[in-house]
């Protein structure tokens, strides 16, 4: 049995390293996205005050490009956020997995060989664990309350009173996968 609990720990231990390692690479693909979008953002500002030649572009034209890329940006760091936000989680399932690790190991021991030590190290193991879980409670509920705040600002964006010739192009974040 206690094997088994090894193997199982131990197999979500992997489980949380794959997602980790994905998250990384996802917040490292996202910085090279802020990096294109920031170099794409100077050369339509230099255009708009007139610092390079625009050719005949229309500065309404420009403005909304200009707008549209403003709302790729704000996009792109709410996405970046959750990431971070996710991998604050692993972080803390990867805790709590340790720790009740731990906590099975001082429960297997006979209770008529625990001595003070042992009880207090028992205790202390499980308000920790109490500690992280009630963390990644409050993370979720985060996250997810800040799924619900993108999702109007979004839906806030999408009634934007615009000229008819433009229509603006999003993409939600809840239908990005990251995991």
């Amino acid at each position: 049995m206690e094997k088994e609990a090894r193997l199982r720990a131990k197999q979500e231990e992997l489980k949380r390293l794959h997602k980790a390692q994905t998250i990384q690479r996802q917040l490292q693909e996202t910085e090279e996205k802020h990096r294109a979008l920031d170099i794409q953002g100077i050369k339509l500002e230099k255009v708009l005050r007139g610092e390079t030649d625009s050719g005949a572009q229309d500065e309404a034209r420009l403005l909304r490009d200009w707008f549209q890329l403003a709302l790729e940006k704000s996009k792109l760091n709410r996405y970046e956020s959750e990431l971070l936000s996710v991998a604050r989680e692993l972080e803390l399932e990867d805790q709590q997995g340790r720790l009740e690790q731990k906590y099975r190991e001082k429960m297997m021991i006979d209770p008529a060989l625990k001595d003070e030590k042992d009880i207090a190290e028992e205790e202390e193991i499980f308000a920790e664990m109490m500690r992280v879980i009630e963390q990644r409670d409050q993370l979720v509920m985060g996250i997810d309350e800040q799924r619900l705040r993108d999702n109007l600002e979004e839906k806030n964006l999408q009634d934007f009173p615009l000229p008819k010739d433009y229509q603006l192009k999003t993409t939600s974040l809840s239908s990005r996968r990251f995991i």
